[in-house]
């Protein structure tokens, strides 16, 4: 069979022909394109396995991407070869007592404290919930399909979340010979929502006066008021600014010893610090000293309170980091400059954050044209074109040129002698002979002259 790299395009262009054929893909091997004279174009998976060659179609070629065909028939080639290898394996941990035994103290317990904290409830309600009695080798793609599938009704993004959680999970039982493939290969995750909201000038002004009434309240209402203006001000996480301490403050710099990126320093401007320079308080100790932990649900539950108040029900809290790097690139700060400010180590995972507002590009589109126009409609001389180069120009290289030697000079060949021919007088006639004696003095002189 043909082996070719699938395309939409190249899809589209398979012409139907007198017999069925396929065309298999080169980048998943046994995944192919079914072109049948009488019927639409399917995506077949065939693939040899134990000596026997399983056949399954997938679906119509306009019902999947070529990209969900792949992640398609990698999954079913998984349930084969669960079916394949299961009775080869009788015995195996449970699940519960694996997670408990071995991949916490291996993988659970070197994550950060906020990653344990999201991970664990979801851990304990729905991962030991539903495989819990299991043993890990009877888990299989299946399984983990239907319980993927069911949580994703209602919540898609804990879903995607939970997965990876599972998934670590089997990447450590496979490596240690619990189990002898990984269920979770070949499950597609959810799709994730988009985030591009930040706030405009005007729901800016709007948060500017509700915080200043929170101000007002005092107590830990105003300490939680301040929190959420040194978000906006700063771009830093919520974890980083409520439990800052004294000893991190340095000027215009926080010096954060760990973050979710790690140890980094972060720049402030001087708004940021005259809110840090109201709350004085011993090295060791945190600026906002509320207890342990209430904190961060105090300047959530007031947030949620104010953006209701204020007409702004979908900016989310982490909303007001992204706020600070679209504002930061529409004031004309680079994006290595941005990805600084906000302690990314990778520019890419800063071009997430960063928006454009819908004015900003309009106005850009109004340079550009501006600019264009004035090229096409200004007149100005033609200049030919010369190619610039920055290289310096070479010297002019003398090439020695090889004498040749001198040739004698060789003695002409004598030309041929060309034979004379007798040059025949023309012939007088004087008036007293007759024709026959001229005649016959003719014939005479012709034997003569070629004897």
């Amino acid at each position: 069979m043909k082996t070719v790299k699938l395309t939409q395009v190249f899809i589209r262009s398979l012409a139907r022909q007198t017999r069925a054929y396929t065309i298999q893909d080169s980048l998943c091997h046994g995944l192919g394109v079914k072109v049948m004279p009488d019927k639409p174009m399917q995506y077949v998976i065939s693939r040899l396995i134990d000596n026997r060659t399983r056949t399954r179609i997938l679906a119509p070629v306009s019902a999947l991407t070529v990209k969900a065909a792949r992640e398609k028939a990698t999954g079913q080639l998984q349930v084969w070869r669960e079916e394949n290898t299961q009775p080869s394996m009788s015995a195996s941990s449970r699940f519960d007592v694996f997670v408990e035994q071995t991949w916490k103290p291996m993988i659970f317990e070197h994550w950060k404290p906020s990653t344990k904290r999201s991970v664990l409830p979801a851990l304990n309600r729905r991962l030991l919930a539903h495989f819990g009695r299991y043993p890990l080798h009877m888990i299989n793609h299946r399984m983990v399909q239907a319980w993927f599938d069911e949580i994703s009704k209602t919540r898609k993004g804990a879903a995607n979340r939970n997965l990876d959680t599972l998934q670590s999970v089997f990447k450590l039982a496979l490596r240690q010979g619990h189990c002898l493939t990984n269920p979770c290969i070949g499950i597609r995750q959810n799709k994730r929502r988009v985030l591009n909201r930040f706030l405009s000038v005007a729901e800016m002004q709007r948060l500017s006066v509700a915080l200043d009434e929170c101000e007002e309240v005092g107590g830990s209402i105003a300490q939680c008021a301040d929190i959420l203006r040194l978000l906006l001000l700063t771009g830093c996480r919520l974890s980083e600014i409520t439990f800052l301490k004294g000893e991190y403050v340095r000027g215009n710099e926080l010096h954060l010893p760990d973050s979710k990126t790690g140890a980094k320093v972060l720049y402030i401007g001087q708004a940021a610090v005259d809110i840090l320079s109201r709350y004085h308080c011993k090295a060791n100790t945190e600026l906002f000293p509320m207890k342990q932990g209430a904190s961060t649900s105090l300047v959530q539950s007031l947030w949620l309170r104010l953006r209701k108040q204020i007409g702004i029900e979908d900016v989310r809290l982490h909303d007001l980091r992204h706020t600070f790097a679209s504002y930061a690139v529409m004031d004309g700060c680079s994006i290595p400059m941005v990805a600084s400010l906000l302690g990314h180590k990778k520019v890419t995972m800063t071009l997430r954050y960063t928006h454009v507002g819908d004015d900003s590009v309009e106005q850009a589109a109004e340079i550009i044209g501006a600019v264009f126009k004035g090229i096409f409609t200004q007149p100005f001389p033609l200049k030919p074109y010369i190619p610039q180069t920055n290289e310096a120009p070479t010297p002019a290289v003398k090439v020695k040129q090889k004498r040749l030697p001198e040739r004698k000079p060789t003695a002409k060949p004598k030309p041929k002698a060309v034979k004379k021919v007798k040059q025949v007088k023309p012939l007088q006639t004087p008036p007293s002979l007759t024709k026959e004696e001229l005649r016959a003095i003719q014939r005479f002189r012709d034997r003569e002259l070629f004897r």
